[in-house]
């Protein structure tokens, strides 16, 4: 076909377009500015999408505020940093519509295209003009039609400048998943910011020209109005365009804008053009689930973390490596350890903690994991998926070594940066996807998140993390059968090291440059949402930074599913009251919290420990009858306690439906019980609650000594007592974040 005949051909331009073809790229944009040929155009990106694989659309982010505030300028930076990272970049900048020609007055693409004098930004970013002509409110009027088009050609990223003559200018919000609104220095006082409009729907407010005076005035102007959406705190960045600073925090607060959407945006919403499922948007080279983007941006990122996630993340690693050192006490775990083929040892391998094991880094993975989580005594998260991301540390540590006693600077330090990665991951994922609904064990996440920190601690690339994280989605998800009755078992110990063992496996794969999957999560009826999630969309709600670390959850004096932890407590307050009145109760009263009803609340046989430590009524009735609780009373010598299930017959639980509501609060975040004990003569015990669990963050300073001292307990189990006091003095000043791995590791040899 002939350039003069293709020009009008939709059904060849869109074939093209798919395969990258800018020229039909830009004809098509052309042939979208006529209102006549909007539905032939969609029929034809609708009719290819059908026969491609299909992905959700790409990002589309708005930059709007007031004339003269910098839009353009701005663009011109954000596109130059974008595309430096690898992303592709499409700009569509509507500019006012000439009297005279009806079509856009080219300025802005112009100062936007000032910044595409490098190879890089020639390759990575295509801009456009887009006049407004009858569009309202700052955007053009076929700008949805142009927008799928966009999305067609496979860009990363997507921005659209609105024409922003005003705080009326709210049109861009029904077809962009994010707003960024620019501002100056000194454009109005304190009840400019109050005003409603364009305000109202910003993601991120940037304050540009940050080299003039009064720039930190107007910062804390608009800080001082707390500006938010959708219940979250909406960033406000100083930037100068014009020195080039501020511009990595941007981009940085634009990447989630993302995936935090409007819940109800299934589409690119113009009400007047075609609706496009997300669903049915289709693949191209460039395109990849948002999710598995957000999780490579943020791991190929800068660890910029809070003093107490550092501090909290120091606990985390000396917690789990007292849990596992405890571990090595128990048969049942220890004959799981060791390479998988007796005698397959690796000299110069990674090292178990607490044992002279040398194996390769899959292997280390799920030993060290494994004894990391066999007693259910490690850290925990609860959201609407519960997990342990501690581990994480199998695969973290495993890796850090390895590479440590082979020549790479690796620090404990860097370890620690690791760590409050994959919590983060596989927190914020649970915040509001609940796997455990459809039958999967949160230790899928486990294997994400290890996957992800562990490709870039090898050196892996953004492209080679996503490809990785990929295969690891499409692994699927361990069922929860063994957590549950009549079935559980001890598999429930082993499986988050099992897990983060195959993290290291495909971040091994990932580096010899093993493809990955653009769409593992969105496909259609393949991918991970359609097969195993009943359609619905993994989202994260919040910004991944450090929030999972900050505010996670360590089992301080006894090892208890944590649903658990403060009946236990209250329990062992009430063990006093009690005093041998043991034949005289009539019943006991429990309030818990709903998830505790659906996961801990057992009747009948309990057939192991694995089956007791996931036992509400169990743990409660042992606390009362001992005062205490320790890993030795899940094993059968306590069990045969003829008390002990007489106890739990006499069990009431009963849900509280303010424990539930403030469990799910995201700034309070307890998990709340309380017990009470009746007897026969109509006398009872005190009713004990206990809101928070000793762990919790707001019990932290109360619970650091004892996780000192727990420490202590238990790596005394295992070395003498010079050794223990050697291995807890390092955690006692930050010395040790610069400390190798390799040299940190040798002392946990046994």
């Amino acid at each position: 076909m002939s350039h003069l005949s293709l020009r009008n051909d939709i059904a060849t331009l869109v074939e093209r377009l798919r395969g990258g073809d800018r020229w039909s790229l830009a004809r098509l944009l052309t042939l979208a500015a006529s209102p006549e040929l909007h539905s032939h155009l969609m029929d034809h990106l609708e009719n290819s999408t059908a026969s491609t694989d299909q992905i959700s659309p790409t990002p589309v982010i708005a930059v709007t505020g007031s004339a003269g505030v910098g839009k353009s300028s701005l663009l011109c930076r954000l596109s130059a940093a974008f595309a430096e990272h690898g992303y592709y970049v499409g700009v569509l900048a509507c500019d006012p519509e000439s009297p005279l020609s009806g079509g856009a007055v080219l300025g802005d693409r112009c100062r936007i295209a000032a910044g595409a004098t490098s190879p890089t930004m020639s390759h990575r970013v295509f801009i456009r003009s887009v006049s407004t002509e009858s569009g309202t409110q700052g955007v053009a009027g076929n700008l949805s039609v142009m927008l799928r088009i966009m999305q067609a050609f496979g860009f990363d990223r997507i921005f659209v400048e609105t024409v922003g003559s005003g705080q009326g200018d709210v049109a861009i919000r029904e077809l962009a998943d994010g707003v960024v609104l620019v501002v100056q220095p000194q454009t109005g006082d304190a009840l400019q910011w109050e005003k409603a409009g364009v305000l109202e729907i910003a993601d991120v407010i940037v304050v540009n020209k940050g080299d003039l005076a009064g720039a930190d005035q107007t910062v804390a102007d608009i800080h001082a109005q707390r500006p938010t959406k959708m219940g979250r705190d909406v960033p406000v960045i100083k930037i100068s365009t014009n020195c080039g600073t501020g511009i990595d925090d941007l981009c940085n607060a634009i990447i989630p804008l993302t995936i935090v959407v409007r819940s109800d945006r299934g589409a690119i919403n113009d009400k007047k053009s075609s609706h496009i499922p997300r669903s049915s948007m289709s693949s191209s080279k460039h395109q990849t689930d948002s999710l598995l983007e957000q999780i490579a941006d943020y791991v190929c990122g800068p660890a910029n973390f809070a003093d107490e996630a550092w501090s909290t993340a120091r606990l985390c690693l000396q917690d789990s490596l007292g849990c596992g050192l405890l571990a090595l006490n128990y048969p049942q775990c220890t004959k799981l350890l060791g390479p998988v083929v007796p005698g397959a040892t690796l000299a110069g391998g990674a090292r178990v903690p607490g044992t002279s094991y040398e194996l390769d880094p899959v292997t280390a993975a799920f030993n060290v994991g494994c004894i990391i989580r066999w007693l259910d005594y490690n850290d925990t998260w609860l959201a609407a998926e519960w997990g342990h991301p501690s581990d994480n540390f199998g695969g973290i540590l495993a890796v850090a070594d390895y590479r440590s006693r082979h020549g790479h600077a690796i620090m404990v330090r860097d370890v620690l940066a690791a760590a409050i990665k994959a919590y983060e991951i596989q927190g914020v994922i649970a915040l509001e996807n609940a796997f455990n609904r459809v039958g999967l064990d949160h230790v899928l996440l486990v294997r994400v998140a290890t996957t992800a920190v562990v490709t870039e601690m090898l050196g892996g690339s953004r492209e080679q993390i996503v490809n990785a994280v990929s295969n690891a989605w499409i692994d699927g998800g361990a069922l929860r059968t063994y957590r549950h009755a009549p079935n559980t078992g001890s598999r429930k110990s082993w499986a988050a090291g099992d897990a983060t063992r195959r993290g290291v496996q495909l971040a091994v794969w990932a580096m010899t440059g093993e493809m990955g999957y653009a769409t593992a999560l969105t496909a259609a009826h393949w991918g991970f949402q359609d097969v195993l999630f009943d359609g619905r969309t993994i989202q994260l709600t919040r910004q991944l930074q450090d929030y999972v670390m900050q505010n996670i959850l360590f089992k301080v004096a006894f090892p208890a599913e944590f649903h658990a932890q403060t009946a236990a407590e209250a329990a062992i307050t009430l063990h006093r009251q009690i005093g041998d009145r043991w034949d005289q109760i009539d019943r006991i009263r429990i309030e818990t919290q709903e998830p505790a009803m659906r996961i801990i609340n057992k009747a009948g046989p309990l057939t192991n420990p694995a089956d007791r430590d996931h036992c509400l009524q169990y743990i409660t009735a042992v606390a009362l009858l001992h005062g205490r609780l320790d890993s030795d009373h899940y094993e059968q010598a306590t069990a045969d306690d003829s008390r002990i299930d007489p106890l739990r017959q006499r069990m009431q639980v009963i849900e509280h439906p303010q424990y539930t509501a403030d469990y799910l609060d995201p700034e309070k975040r307890s998990i709340a019980n309380s017990v009470q004990v009746f007897f026969r003569d109509g006398t009872h015990t005190e009713r004990i609650e206990v809101e928070f669990p000793l762990g919790h963050r707001r019990r932290r300073l109360e619970a650091r000594p004892r996780l000192q001292e727990k420490f202590r307990l238990n790596a005394a189990t295992r070395f003498p007592r010079d050794r223990v006091d050697l291995l807890a003095s390092q955690f006692e000043s930050n010395s040790i974040d610069e400390l190798p791995v390799s040299e940190y590791l040798d002392k946990f040899v046994e």
